[in-house]
């Protein structure tokens, strides 16, 4: 089996979604390590298709990791990680402006989406594209633990 890293490539991002998308590059054909906090992944990402048909489709989305499997938001769940989409689609809701691109692997204005964040399993990341700024990760991830915690003291004090 041939092992490619992202440095033998030498694409920029928008280069590795084409020949993702074209089945120039296979998934089984790049390697990689743990995600760790703060980094930024490509990731096989489900998504409801809803028309004449419903079903599921996968797509190749960059995920910031905000837990690396220890702990943060879902308790004794050691297995899974958590991240959240980022997206270049500009819009107010739950989102957060990634001001500057260095060191990310993102090629255009990007948006991290904050309103939830997304259970992903080892075997739907890729590769890894760039980090964020550790400090600003805290932040997000102690903003979002803050608002699960709010709500479920909503939902404990509604259901008394």
């Amino acid at each position: 089996m041939e092992i490619f890293s992202q440095k033998e490539f030498n694409f920029n991002q928008s280069e590795y979604f084409e020949l993702f998308n074209q089945n120039i590059i296979e998934e089984d054909k790049i390697a990689y390590d743990n995600p760790k906090l703060g980094e930024i992944w490509i990731c096989k990402i489900p998504v409801l298709v809803v028309g004449e048909e419903v079903f599921f489709k996968t797509m190749k989305r960059p995920i910031l990791v905000i837990d690396d499997t220890h702990e943060n938001f879902i308790k004794n769940d050691t297995k899974n990680y958590y991240g959240l989409k980022i997206t270049s689609q500009k819009d107010s809701y739950q989102r957060i402006k990634i001001k500057n691109l260095t060191n990310t692997g993102l090629y255009k204005e990007s948006f991290i989406r904050i309103e939830l964040p997304l259970k992903v399993e080892k075997e739907q990341f890729l590769y890894r594209i760039g980090v964020y700024d550790k400090e600003k990760v805290e932040k997000i991830k102690n903003r979002i633990l803050k608002k699960l915690k709010e709500n479920t003291l909503i939902k404990e004090s509604l259901n008394e």
